[in-house]
C-alpha cells in the first residue's frame, strides 16, 4: 500500500489526475478540487485529501502525480 495526498490549496481541478487514475481521483463537489475516491480515502478535508492505495494502482497514481501541473499530488 502507498499513501497519496492531494493539496486542495494548490489544486486547480484541471482533471488530469481523473483521466489518468479515475479509480483513485474524483472531483469534490464541496470544494471544486480533486479528492481521493472511496474506498481509498482515509481523510478528506477542506485543504487536503489523504488516501492509501493498493500496489496495483501505484503506477497510475505516480503518473497522475508527475502530470499534475501544480504538483498537488504526492505519493509516499
Amino acid at each position: 500500500m502507498a499513501r497519496v495526498r492531494v493539496d486542495k490549496d494548490t489544486c486547480i481541478a484541471c482533471g488530469v489526475c481523473w483521466a489518468l487514475a479515475p479509480d483513485v481521483f474524483e472531483l469534490d463537489p464541496a470544494t471544486g478540487k480533486t479528492r481521493i475516491r472511496e474506498p481509498y480515502v482515509k481523510s478528506d478535508g477542506e485543504k487536503e485529501s489523504i488516501g492509501e492505495i493498493p500496489d496495483d494502482l501505484v503506477e497510475a497514481v505516480k503518473n497522475a502525480a508527475s502530470s499534475c501541473p501544480t504538483g498537488s499530488i504526492v505519493v509516499e
